[in-house]
C-alpha cells in the first residue's frame, strides 16, 4: 500500500507558466476595470432592479484575483524564508496558516460581497480535535474548501479533490506543500488514484481530517438524470439514484475505502443549501446569491460506531447521503428548482 509520504506531487511548471502570470494579469486587469465599468452595471442594476446583483459580480471577480495573487506573493515570501533557513515545520504552518487565511477570506468576502447570511449547526462536530474522515456535499466551486473556510481554529485538513482545480495556482502552489490528494478522474489507473486516497488517512494525528467530495462530481439535475438511465438494467443502482433527488450516489470505491482503512477516525458529514442556487455564471449577476441564505448542517459519529464491513459500510454512506438529500430538498419545498440554474 502507498504511504503517505509516497503521494506523488503534481508539479507542473509549464502549467505554472501560465497560470500565474495569467492570474497577476487578471487582478490588474479587473483593478482597472471596476471603476470604468462599476457605474455602469449599477445603473444596470437600478433599471432591472437587480439588487446590485452585476455590480456585486463585478466585485466578486475583482476580490478573488486580488486575493489570490497577494496569496500567491506570501506563499513566495514563504519559500524564500525556508531556502534561507525557515524551519520546516514553521514553513508549514506558515502555510497551514494562509491557506487558511486564502479560504476564509474567499468564502466570508464571497459572504459580505453578495449580503448573503450563514447558518451553521453543528459546528463543534467538524471542530472536534479526534482524528476523522469528512464526507461533504459538492455542487459548486465555492464549496470545495468550505471545511477549511467556516472552522474557528487552525486544523490539518487534507483534501481530495479534482485535478482540474490545479488550474487555480494558489490551490497548486499551496496546496501541495501538504498531504492532499488531486484525483485524476478517468484516468489510465484508477487504482493508482484509490491508493493515494487511502494513504491520506495513514498517521491521521489530533486535529487531523480527511476532506472527500464522494459524489466525484458536482450535482446537477441533469447528470441525475444520466446516472438514472447509465443504471437502467442496475435494479440496485437505480434505486439508490432515484433516492436521492438533489445529490448523487455517493458509494465510490473510493469513499468505501477509505471509511474501511480508517477504523480509529470519526465520520463527520457537512449539508449546505443555498449555493446551490448560482453555479453558473448567468445565475451570480441575475442575482441568485444576493441575500441568500447559506444553510450549513453538520453531524458526527464516533469511530466506535462506524460500521467498516463492506456492506453495512454501504448503508451508512447512503443513509447520511440520504439525510443530506433531505435537508437540501426542504429548501424547495413549495416551489420548483430550475434544473438550468443549478448547471454543471
Amino acid at each position: 500500500m502507498m504511504t503517505l509520504h509516497e503521494i506523488p506531487k503534481d508539479t507542473n511548471w509549464k502549467r505554472r507558466a501560465l497560470t500565474l502570470p495569467g492570474w497577476y494579469l487578471m487582478a490588474a486587469i479587473m483593478l482597472v476595470a471596476l471603476p470604468v465599468f462599476a457605474p455602469f452595471t449599477a445603473l444596470y442594476d437600478v433599471l432591472l432592479r437587480r439588487r446590485l446583483s452585476t455590480t456585486r459580480t463585478l466585485l466578486f471577480f475583482t476580490y478573488f484575483f486580488v486575493l489570490e495573487s497577494s496569496g500567491l506573493v506570501m506563499a513566495a515570501g514563504h519559500w524564500l524564508q525556508r531556502r534561507f533557513g525557515m524551519d520546516e515545520q514553521v514553513y508549514q504552518l506558515r502555510s497551514r496558516e494562509l491557506q487558511r487565511w486564502w479560504a476564509r477570506g474567499l468564502f466570508w468576502g464571497c459572504v459580505r460581497i453578495f449580503s448573503m447570511k450563514v447558518k451553521i449547526d453543528g459546528l463543534d462536530a467538524l471542530e472536534d480535535p479526534r482524528p476523522a474522515l469528512v464526507f461533504a456535499r459538492h455542487v459548486s466551486t465555492l464549496d470545495t474548501m468550505l471545511p477549511l473556510a467556516i472552522v474557528r481554529k487552525l486544523k490539518l485538513f487534507r483534501y481530495v479533490i479534482k485535478a482540474e482545480l490545479l488550474a487555480d495556482p494558489a490551490l497548486d502552489v499551496v496546496g501541495q506543500r501538504f498531504p492532499n490528494v488531486f484525483v485524476r478522474r478517468g484516468g489510465v489507473d484508477p487504482e493508482i488514484e484509490i491508493h493515494k486516497i487511502l494513504a491520506l488517512s495513514q498517521n491521521l494525528e489530533q486535529g487531523g481530517a480527511v476532506v472527500v467530495y464522494p459524489e466525484g462530481t458536482r450535482f446537477s439535475r441533469k447528470k441525475r438524470e444520466q446516472l438514472i438511465e447509465k443504471f437502467e438494467n442496475d435494479p440496485d443502482r437505480l434505486a439508490i439514484a432515484k433516492s436521492l433527488n438533489f445529490t448523487l450516489p455517493p458509494l465510490r470505491e473510493g469513499a468505501l475505502k477509505l471509511l474501511a482503512a480508517a477504523p480509529e477516525a470519526d465520520v463527520v458529514f457537512i449539508a449546505h443549501r443555498g449555493i446551490d442556487r448560482a453555479r453558473a455564471m448567468s445565475a451570480l449577476v441575475s442575482g441568485a446569491l444576493t441575500h441568500v441564505t447559506l444553510e450549513i448542517a453538520i453531524w458526527r459519529h464516533r469511530a466506535a460506531d462506524v460500521p467498516r464491513d463492506q456492506e453495512r459500510v454501504r448503508e451508512f454512506l447512503l443513509e447520511n447521503w440520504q439525510r443530506i438529500d433531505r435537508f437540501v430538498s426542504e429548501s424547495y419545498i413549495g416551489s420548483t428548482p430550475d434544473p438550468d440554474r443549478i448547471a454543471p
